[in-house]
């Protein structure tokens, strides 16, 4: 997935695969010197962990705004790579939004 997401975005966005609610501490230096990091949460994620993960997506957009945005991408079972990716490269050119959770489920 990761590589679909990286050739999609093609260096507009930072991207991170938290695994857990402890990556949130490196999620600002993870943006380095990008407009956009992007956020995947992957089904094998715990859900504790994912549900403090999208908590976060809401106050981490008003910490690192105005000069980079933050999204998140929740991935579910089954869901398919390219419905990934086009969700992952909407929010890159959508340059008015942050802070925005997208849910790709199967269709």
């Amino acid at each position: 997935m990761r590589d679909a997401l990286e050739a999609v975005l093609a260096g507009r966005a930072a991207l991170a695969f938290p695994r857990a609610a402890a990556d949130l501490a490196g999620l600002r230096a993870a943006a380095g010197e990008s407009e956009l990091l992007l956020l995947i949460i992957t089904p094998d994620v715990p859900a504790i962990d994912r549900a403090m993960l999208l908590a976060a997506v809401g106050p981490l957009a008003v910490d690192l705004a105005p000069d980079v945005r933050i999204a998140a991408i929740v991935v579910a079972p089954d869901a398919t790579v390219a419905d990934v990716a086009e969700a992952a490269g909407f929010l890159a050119t959508a340059e008015s939004t942050t802070g925005q959770t997208v849910r790709i489920t199967p269709r």
